[in-house]
């Protein structure tokens, strides 16, 4: 409860005022107060006596008027007593009146010295409130306004010769904010540089304590988070998942993994409620420090990658390779093509008049396949050029199906599969880029040849659904996907692969779904365990 040093002066004052009343109240009393009980027991003992004096006058005249003679030495007895009586009351009366004024004295000595002690009360509390209350409420005024953050008040002291200790404080008050105003802003520097040191880390930072709450961040989380919410004002859970309480038990949780169970290294893949079709890779690891307590504190520094970087470097890795073994099988078949076809067509020009139907026929089928081999070549090196900066455009499904499915015939009739194709007479065709979505093909049908090693079925149609949607599905008889592995088949380095020969990097799924959707399209799977998988691939049509 706020009491303030006014009221706390106020009423000091006052109890002083009054126990000095008190005082001279207890002097008055005990100096003048027993002398007039003593004169009104003087004046109670002396009527008593009159009444006396008056009892026996009263007896004498009866006795006089009787004719009686008296005795005169009692009559002269009684008037000497008379006289004496008259006198004493005459002494009362005086005695009474120089009590009755002295007692007049006393009460104006009490008043003055009541109008005195209030002069110097009031005086003692104008000195007070000077000296002392006003420089503290302004001292109290300043701190709330530094509490609010307003480091550049300062209390202004008057130059006196005559110094005291407010004065003092407040040289010690300023020179204290001074020190706090320079300590703030080398922190804030420290802050500013952790921030831009912390910003230029590629990867996303973000402390968070036990608790779940976040401590700090980098500018690439804050991107990664994307929910346009500050993250030092919420939990990890909450930016991360949109949950409001802490992650189940049953869930990979860093906090979990680094605080209760120990780990000094925990690494997994996650996905963020905000960015749904990104796979994001945390490695999470403690890191403890003092507190201002004293006691030693744990948090949990979270380095989180966004795969789709190395998915994209992935899929730059293999264009860069199929470029290479585009490039070198261009020049090593051309040049060899080249020159059996030069040979074949100077047969053909030197074809002898006689020469039998049949043999024209061969040197023409020769001639015609090795354009056919010519062109193989070139196709790969359509397919190995870098569509980066390549502005989107339609694409048509059923040409480049058929030119992958020329690119991987062989591979198809080493491992016995028969593939079935169902196009439409229309030319289907999407916006995108010619060589993602040769790409995107070529994955989908390696992993069902993997899925296939000895014989089998492929089947591809093409097709428009109700919705006006372009439809691709990919149909194999293998040996399917386990149902437990469906839900993760998409996420970057999952791989379920049972052997070296279908083992991979688990990245072609990620790149296939990665194409799709930036087609602006969805991709989904159905499969069982040795019957099959089919893949669906539904896009907008190009206008």
């Amino acid at each position: 409860m706020f009491f303030s040093l006014s009221k706390k002066f106020i009423y000091i004052m006052l109890l002083v005022f009054i126990f000095i009343s008190m005082i001279f109240l207890c002097s008055f009393y005990v100096v003048y107060g027993q002398r007039i009980q003593e004169e009104q027991l003087s004046v109670f003992r002396r009527n008593q006596q009159y009444v006396q004096l008056l009892l026996e006058n009263i007896s004498l005249r009866k006795e006089l008027n009787r004719g009686r003679p008296g005795n005169n030495k009692d009559i002269t007895r009684l008037e000497n007593e008379l006289s004496f009586e008259r006198r004493s009351t005459a002494a009362l009366l005086r005695s009474y009146n120089s009590r009755y004024e002295s007692i007049k004295n006393g009460i104006n000595i009490i008043l003055f010295s009541a109008l005195l002690i209030t002069f110097l009360l009031i005086v003692l509390w104008f000195l007070i409130n000077h000296f002392i209350i006003k420089p503290i409420n302004r001292l109290s005024e300043i701190s709330l306004k530094i509490t609010a953050g307003d480091l550049s008040l300062r209390l202004s002291a008057p130059h006196r010769r005559l110094r005291d200790e407010l004065d003092i404080l407040s040289d010690n008050f300023n020179k204290m904010i001074s020190t706090l105003s320079d300590n703030i802003i080398e922190i804030r520097q420290r802050e500013h540089f952790l921030q831009s040191l912390i910003d230029g880390i590629p990867d996303g930072i973000c402390v968070i304590a036990p608790d779940g709450s976040v401590i700090i961040t980098n500018q690439t989380y804050n991107k990664q988070i994307g929910s346009g919410i500050p993250p030092a004002c919420g939990k990890c859970y909450t930016l991360h998942y949109a949950r409001n309480e802490i992650c189940a038990k049953n869930t990979a949780c860093p906090i979990r993994a680094v605080i209760n169970q120990k780990q000094q290294r925990f690494q997994s893949i996650h996905q963020f409620a905000q960015a749904p079709g990104k796979h994001f890779a945390i490695n999470a690891a403690p890191v403890t420090f003092s507190s201002l307590g004293g006691r030693e504190e744990t948090c949990i520094v979270l380095a989180i990658r966004d795969l789709s970087d190395e998915i994209r470097f992935s899929h730059q890795q293999k264009l860069s390779s199929l470029g290479f073994l585009a490039t070198s099988v261009a020049h090593e078949m051309k040049n060899h093509l080249g020159a059996i076809r030069m040979i074949v067509e100077g047969l053909l020009n030197k074809i002898p008049a006689n020469a039998s139907p049949i043999e024209q026929k061969y040197l023409h089928l020769i001639d015609n396949q090795l354009i056919e081999c010519i062109k193989v070549p070139e196709r790969l090196l359509r397919l190995a050029h870098n569509p980066s900066g390549d502005d989107p455009a339609p694409v048509s499904c059923q040409d480049n199906i058929k030119e992958v499915l020329n690119l991987l015939d062989y591979e198809a009739k080493h491992n016995g599969i028969i593939i079935n194709t169902d196009f439409p007479d229309e030319d289907l065709k999407i916006i995108g880029n010619d060589i993602d979505f040769k790409m995107m093909i070529i994955n989908l049908l390696q992993n069902a040849f993997k899925a296939m090693p000895q014989n089998g079925i492929l089947t591809l149609n093409i097709r428009r659904n109700r919705k006006k949607q372009i439809i691709i599905n990919i149909q194999d008889n293998g040996r399917g996907i386990p149902a437990r592995n469906l839900p993760h088949i998409f996420e970057p380095f999952f791989t379920d692969g049972s052997s070296a020969a279908i083992k991979g990097t688990g990245l072609g799924l990620a790149i296939v779904k990665s194409i799709v959707e930036s087609f602006g399209g969805t991709i989904t799977v159905k499969s069982k365990e040795h019957q099959g998988t089919t893949f669906t691939l539904a896009f907008p049509p190009a206008p």
